[in-house]
């Protein structure tokens, strides 16, 4: 059981990184104090929750950010609002061709009886309409979706809470709404495997999960497998499925030599034709990593970011608050079969061993990274880029880094004006990295962070999805941009498409309360009740993250620039009647397509009115155009983009 957890309501100074150089950039990553946490702690399916922690109280005004929000596509929605735990799985396939699917975990009602998988198509003309934007896939309580192709089917691999064990569905062709469920496969006797994250290759498919605990009478607990609880386990299947081969087995050097925790979601993976990379990480362990590269019949352990007290036990010192991982990470293969890794930071410490309690730092704000040809971890954003007024100060309120205290809003909290909660589980403030990369090897990782000058209603501020990326294969990095910019949203749980091409396209959750119902609510408080969470698509053009002009997480005034690029080709082409094309728009404007002849004749003009910065759909008619070959042209009141088409 947990014990009463001891708060602490000091600010550290000392936790600017003068102990490490390649920090320093970034100025002060940390902002307050630590919090002191139970060693060992019962896992359910919302994972861990703690005490509060001390950080700089937020202002109770909200000021004008001075930039331009973007517009971007909502594909879905949900009543259940926790789409991870810690690390984001992959939710967005990205097809060669333009196609691209997504998925989520949804609900229609606000008891989540009918939780399973949220799914949306864009077959290069719309986004499926005809399904409700929250109706599931699947006829039984799932959750936590992964998704990916196999020949001309889709498959979407889900896991039961209740029962242990994952679902997996296929639809009859690439983008149909119509998908076909399994039945249970790699469930255990007496265990409860869930939180599974799932990618294949062709055939041969790999699946990590964990285990539910309960202390709940006659409810399963999670096992203790070389010495460790609720470990992370690996499967494998070599037929699509239908037979898995392996099954929950444990990785070479995955034993209480470095570790005595698993956890929930504390992972991710990554597989490119028959290399296989996963790579765990929490608080008191080493990020490390596996890897196979023939189709996970054997793996090589890398321990890639060494925790200097593993295996932690409450009996050791931990003075010098060591950098760790806070169990939110990525892992992407890139053309060469060469791993890239990247975490969340946080720093632990423990000045007491008579107790079975640890602290840690939740305002610490570091993307760390490490790639299997330099083997060296940087830090990639963090820490000053995120002050916005250029104060000097990160101003955060204490609601971002507490939870709730015995059911309920901290009072000290209340006693600042701050009405609610918003840490999600263990994570830092900066967390759930997500990667992506295109054809010439540029890698782009996104991450969420709570931005000042934006809270809501309860004076706790709102996240927005941050990008930052490199041109050389991770060697450098340049800034951290911010790419949702949306005033009185919060948006988290971004998960990157694999496959980028001209644009990176990501799938994430939006809500106007910071948090979740799911980890932060009091039925005493109710600050935090369920509601329907948007589920958003942007699509956003590498050409303007290179020059940095997607915007920084400075305040930005409009420039007056309306540059315009078309995300796709107008489909269906040939069309008849009616054809559509996304765009991307840098700040509002107005839009219009002028369509010219092979001759180069003006022969049609629509007129879209004033659109507002970032994704748009355009629908182009072709009534009065007779059959033949034509060039559009969309423009905006400074630039133009023209596009070749067809009309049968």
């Amino acid at each position: 059981m947990k014990k009463n957890l001891l708060i602490f309501t000091l600010v550290v100074p000392f936790l600017a990184f003068s102990q490490v150089p390649d920090a320093n950039k970034f100025g002060n990553p940390v902002v307050g104090g630590p919090e002191k946490i139970s060693l060992n702690q019962n896992l359910t399916d919302a994972q861990k929750t703690n005490a509060p922690v001390s950080t700089t109280p937020k202002k109770t005004t909200v000021q004008k950010r001075g930039i331009i929000p973007y517009n971007f596509i909502k594909v879905g929605a949900t009543y259940y609002d926790l789409q991870t735990n810690a690390s984001m799985g992959r939710r967005i396939h990205v097809y060669p061709d333009g196609r691209v699917s997504v998925v989520w975990t949804t609900s229609d009602d606000a008891a989540y009886n009918n939780r399973g998988t949220g799914y949306n198509h864009f077959d290069k003309t719309n986004w499926l309409t005809a399904a409700s934007p929250t109706t599931r896939l699947e006829s039984v309580r799932l959750g936590w979706p992964s998704i990916g192709v196999n020949g001309d089917k889709e498959w979407v691999m889900a896991h039961d809470a209740q029962l242990g064990g994952f679902t997996m569905s296929t639809n009859s062709t690439i983008g149909s709404k119509n998908f076909t469920s399994g039945s249970n496969i790699l469930g255990q006797s007496l265990r409860r495997p869930i939180w599974g994250r799932v990618m294949n290759s062709g055939n041969t498919f790999h699946c990590i999960a964990s285990y539910a605990d309960s202390s709940q009478a006659g409810e399963p607990r999670a096992p203790r497998i070389n010495g460790v609880f609720a470990p992370m386990t690996y499967s494998r299947s070599l037929d699509g499925g239908a037979n898995w081969d392996i099954q929950h087995s444990l990785l070479p050097g995955y034993d209480d030599t470095r570790m005595i925790n698993g956890g929930g979601d504390q992972y991710s993976i990554d597989v490119r034709d028959s290399i296989v990379a996963i790579v765990t990480g929490d608080l008191l362990e080493d990020v490390s990593l596996w890897k196979s590269t023939n189709n996970g019949l054997t793996f090589t352990k890398t321990i890639i970011d060494s925790f200097d007290y593993a295996p932690y036990n409450s009996k050791k010192l931990m003075l010098d608050t060591p950098f760790t991982c806070d169990g939110s990470l990525d892992v992407l293969i890139d053309h060469s079969g060469m791993v890239h890794v990247f975490w969340a930071s946080s720093r632990v410490m423990d000045e007491d061993t008579t107790d079975e309690q640890y602290s840690f730092f939740p305002g610490t704000a570091l993307l760390a990274y490490w790639n299997e040809n330099t083997k060296t971890k940087m830090f990639i954003a963090g820490g000053s880029q995120f002050d916005r007024n250029k104060n000097g100060t990160i101003e955060i309120s204490r609601g971002n880094t507490s939870i709730l205290s015995n059911g309920v809003v901290p009072q000290d909290l209340k006693n600042l004006g701050i009405s609610s909660v918003a840490r999600l589980g263990n994570t830092s403030l900066l967390h759930m990295p997500s990667a992506g990369m295109d054809a010439d090897g540029k890698i782009f990782v996104t991450f969420s962070f709570p931005l000042e000058l934006d809270v809501d209603a309860n004076n706790v501020n709102l996240r927005d999805i941050m990008l930052v990326h490199s041109i050389d294969g991770g060697n450098s990095w340049d800034t951290a941009q911010d790419i949702t910019q949306i005033q009185g949203f919060e948006e988290e749980f971004a998960s990157v498409g694999r496959r980028v091409d001209d644009f990176v396209h990501i799938v994430f959750q939006q809500d106007a309360t910071a948090g979740t119902n799911l980890q932060n609510n009091s039925n005493v408080d109710n600050n935090h009740p369920a509601g329907i969470n948007d589920i958003y698509y942007a699509a956003v053009p590498v050409a303007k993250i290179l020059d940095g002009t997607i915007h920084t997480t400075g305040i930005r005034e409009f420039d007056g620039n309306q540059e315009v690029f078309v995300v796709s080709q107008n489909y269906p082409n040939p069309f008849s009647n009616s054809s559509e094309v996304i765009i991307w728009l840098d700040n509002t404007s107005e839009v219009s397509v002028e369509i010219s002849n092979v001759s180069g004749q003006v022969v049609k003009t629509q007129s879209y009115g004033e659109l507002g910065a970032g994704n748009q759909v355009l629908s182009m008619q072709a009534d009065g155009l007779a059959a033949g070959v034509y060039f559009y042209t969309v423009k905006t009141a400074t630039h133009s983009v023209t596009r070749k088409m067809s009309i049968n």
